[in-house]
């Protein structure tokens, strides 16, 4: 047999290659749960599996569940490891067991099985058992048809297979999910925070906007703005300064700067703080700006002041205006007319900002925010 012969009569045609590399790509939890019920069903006697996760002592919080049985209605599915347990705490960090081989070492195992699942429609499981150290992490529990007492060699080397790559596949999802419960955390958290915040990509489309930074676009958009851009008026500018910016190796925490004026709104300035994105990661070009109004805008915090920006989280950007020129040392009249508003507003908006603030007078407002 040619070696072409022999490649070609060794890839599998019935959709277990396609299934395999599904699972190997998965990025979550629900697709990788969907690929590895598709290639358990293709590549074994399978009369229904589960893959149980998030587990403490012997009980999982989390699972899914397949039916290769169309007719049965899955009342029974296993979605606990009480008959497995003695045979974990006796046999720590095994990969994988059956169900024969618990009850050769466990005399009460049929019997807590006959008390969990009375008519199962199946005579033996097959478990995998993932673990984090000592810690059982998930288990692939895999329930074969009554009809076949044993697996054949090959469905053994199947298993023998799936485990390093449905381990490798829990280890990738738990690392991706983890990933991005902490990144919506921080987004969360700067969200609401008094920064204007940014993240584009190289065509300067945002996949990141904070609260703040919402605000300052709104007021620098015109009418018929792109949907999902920065406003053009930022855009354009920022766009052919990065394209003359020489070419230099961005180290972390390098940051660039230069002011905007607004095209058609006279007095409407901003400086535009710019952090490049790494060099290793050229394909995935990202950078992060920060928005800070200037002249006579030129109220909001100091996106260096890291200090002041949990204290001013608790205010209104009004109020934030107020608090920074009090710090400032202005007095009523002199912030009242800078606003061009009465002195009764600026002395009520004060009063807000004491009792916020949690402080009793002025110096104590410019300690906080200095």
């Amino acid at each position: 047999m040619s070696m072409h012969a022999a490649l070609v009569t060794s890839i599998p045609n019935d959709g277990v290659a396609a299934a395999r590399a599904a699972l190997v790509k998965s990025l979550d939890m629900g697709s990788l749960w969907q690929s590895c019920s598709d290639l358990v069903s293709r590549a074994l006697p399978c009369h229904s599996c589960s893959l149980l996760f998030d587990i403490d002592g012997h009980r999982p919080h989390q699972g899914h569940h397949h039916l290769s049985e169309t007719g049965d209605d899955g009342a029974h599915l296993v979605t606990s490891l009480d008959v497995a347990a003695p045979y974990l705490d006796a046999n720590p960090q095994i990969p994988w067991y059956t169900f024969s081989q618990i009850v050769s070492q466990d005399v009460h195992a049929a019997e807590r099985l006959r008390l969990q699942n009375p008519t199962p429609g199946w005579r033996e499981f097959i478990h995998l058992a993932f673990w984090n150290g000592t810690r059982l992490d998930a288990v692939l529990s895999i329930r074969i048809h009554t009809e076949h007492d044993q697996l054949s060699e090959h469905q053994r080397s199947f298993l023998m297979e799936l485990y390093p790559l449905l381990d490798a596949s829990l280890q990738r999802v738990r690392s991706l999910e983890s990933s991005q419960v902490r990144q919506r955390l921080l987004e969360a958290l700067l969200y609401e925070l008094p920064l204007a915040a940014i993240l584009v990509d190289e065509d300067l489309l945002p996949s990141y906007m904070s609260l703040e930074a919402k605000r300052i676009c709104r007021r620098w958009s015109e009418d018929a703005e792109r949907s999902g851009h920065l406003p053009r008026a930022i855009e354009a500018p920022l766009l052919q300064w990065m394209r003359t910016m020489p070419v230099r190796s961005a180290q972390p925490g390098s940051k660039a700067s230069f002011i905007l004026e607004h095209p058609h709104r006279p007095g409407l300035r901003l400086r535009l703080e710019a952090s490049p994105a790494p060099e290793n990661f050229i394909r995935h070009k990202h950078h992060l700006l920060i928005l800070t109004p200037e002249g006579d805008d030129q109220l909001a915090l100091d996106s260096t002041s890291s200090r002041a920006l949990p204290q001013l989280k608790c205010l209104s950007p009004s109020e934030r205006k107020v608090a920074m020129l009090v710090a400032a040392g202005l007095s009523n009249d002199a912030i009242a007319q800078k606003l061009c508003r009465s002195r009764k507003t600026i002395e009520s908006q004060i009063s807000s900002i004491f009792r916020k603030l949690n402080v009793g007078n002025r110096t104590q407002v410019a300690t906080l925010l200095s």
